[in-house]
């Protein structure tokens, strides 16, 4: 059995994802519902975690986000955060609650917790102003990872330069980015001690899926082919 292009949290319900699906099927995708660990959609490696204005703020109150983040970098390797909505919107509903919100207030704690998540994560963050747009993101986020780029544009090329080799070297492996260079050195000191599985179980954070393929990167005498859909 053929797997399916886009994987949706069998919990996940609502207009977004009635939306998605929709949109998925009009692309001729292939569409199941699984029980996901954390996320709401999973394109092959890739996972998405799609949230509103005041599902992404709640969510940062009550420290659940980080959880999440942290499940998320654990568990796969490559995730995204998908943020969408209106600020005006989601302060007018405030409004209705009894809540005084101002524009400045809300933009600069969105800001500032998109920040720390792409540097503290290596998480891309994206937004979009409304559910619509949130979920053609997923579609074309899809193509994007698993169809041939052409031949006509150029190719990107990632281009890594620290103060340290052994991190620029960590840095080029998918699924690993800056601050799990950092902790991974922290942690086991060489590149060498890093092709150790027992080595890499003290690395917090670091799941069996991710740690295998740094062994695997790091030891193997023969080639190693990464999937271009986890490329970071």
């Amino acid at each position: 059995m053929p797997k399916p292009d886009l994987i949706i949290d069998s919990n996940e319900r609502g207009p977004l994802c009635e939306s998605i699906q929709r949109k998925a099927d009009k692309a001729g995708l292939a569409v199941a519902r699984q029980t996901l660990v954390v996320g709401d959609y999973l394109l092959g490696a890739a996972c998405v975690e799609a949230k509103s204005i005041g599902d992404f703020l709640q969510s940062l109150h009550s420290g659940h986000l980080w959880r999440q983040l942290e499940n998320m970098d654990a568990n796969y390797e490559r995730f995204f955060l998908l943020i969408h909505g209106s600020i005006a919107k989601y302060i007018a509903m405030a409004k209705n609650n009894g809540k005084r919100l101002t524009h400045t207030a809300v933009q600069n704690q969105l800001l500032g917790t998109i920040a720390r998540v792409m540097s503290d994560f290596d998480c891309q963050v994206f937004f979009t102003p409304n559910m619509s747009e949130a979920a053609l993101f997923v579609i074309k986020l899809h193509d994007k990872l698993h169809k041939p780029a052409s031949s006509h544009g150029a190719k990107a090329v990632r281009r890594v330069s620290t103060n340290d080799v052994r991190k620029d070297m960590l840095l080029t492996i998918p699924g690993i980015g800056a601050d799990l260079a950092d902790r991974l050195l922290a942690k086991c000191g060489s590149i060498e001690e890093m092709a150790s599985p027992e080595a890499l179980k003290q690395v917090k954070g670091l799941g069996d899926r991710k740690r295998s393929m740094i062994v695997r990167v790091l030891s193997s005498e023969e080639p190693v082919h990464i999937e271009r859909s986890v490329r970071r």
